[in-house]
């Protein structure tokens, strides 16, 4: 009976150790299996994160690709709109360029015609004035000729003054150098016709000092040559006087003080 109940005794701890290791076992694979599902949860939550993650970086991306093709897109129009712009500023130009191309032949023709007639009427002109200016040379050449004077050069004091001449000079019959009517243009003066005589003359800063080889101091002290115009001596130069038609011009010597 003992035997028996310690049996029995064994057999119910063998079956409550069973039961309690099996309790056991079931709870390690529970927790194995709750910390298998928290591994997964974690692993799916992470991998959503990276899945996040990847889509927002995607976006972004796409993002900028839209921007940067719409900025290219802006540039691109921006460069039609200037091309355009330049086209139609191009055209404009030659347009204008050809408007003033066209003015400028009009105005050059215009000009052209104007010379034209502004050479035909210069020559025209031209061809009048110097008709006129040699029909008034002709007149004047004419006047001219008409112009004359008589003009003498004389040593006739010297005859009466021989013993006082210090030079070999010979001196002519009557004391006459030079008598001749002279003719003469207007404008001319006494020493410009005297030069034209032939007679040899000595002239210093437009002084006569001598004429025909005879000069002054060569009978006195105070002798020496004067001119004189219609019976006066002029207080002036010869080449300063001039001279009128009819004139009578003398050149003379003196030898003295009052003998003229």
């Amino acid at each position: 009976m003992k035997k028996y109940m310690v049996w029995l005794i064994s057999a119910l701890m063998a079956v409550s150790m069973t039961a309690c290791s099996n309790t056991q076992k079931k709870d390690t694979k529970d927790q194995a299996q709750i910390t298998t599902a928290a591994k997964e949860n974690e692993t799916q939550t992470e991998a959503a994160k990276t899945t996040s993650k990847k889509e927002k970086k995607n976006e972004k991306k796409k993002d900028k690709k839209k921007t940067s093709k719409k900025k290219s897109q802006k540039k691109k129009d921006s460069k039609k709109t200037k091309s355009s712009t330049d086209k139609k500023k191009k055209t404009s130009a030659k347009t204008t360029s050809k408007k003033k191309t066209t003015k400028t032949k009009n105005t050059k023709e215009k000009t052209t015609k104007t010379k034209n007639t502004k050479e035909t009427t210069k020559t025209t002109t031209a061809s009048k004035n110097e008709s006129t200016a040699q029909t008034a040379e002709n007149h004047t050449t004419e006047a001219k000729q008409e112009q004359s004077c008589e003009f003498l050069i004389s040593c006739k004091t010297v005859l009466s003054n021989k013993s006082a001449l210090q030079s070999n000079y010979q001196v002519p019959s009557g004391g006459k150098i030079y008598e001749k009517k002279m003719e003469f243009e207007e404008g001319d003066t006494v020493m410009d016709v005297l030069k034209r005589t032939g007679v040899d003359i000595d002239v210093s800063k437009g002084y006569v000092a001598g004429i025909d080889g005879l000069y002054e101091f060569d009978c006195g002290k105070n002798s020496g040559w004067m001119y004189r115009v219609n019976g006066k001596f002029p207080n002036y130069m010869a080449g300063k006087c001039k001279l009128h038609d009819g004139d009578k011009v003398e050149w003379l010597y003196t030898c003295v003080r009052g003998d003229l």
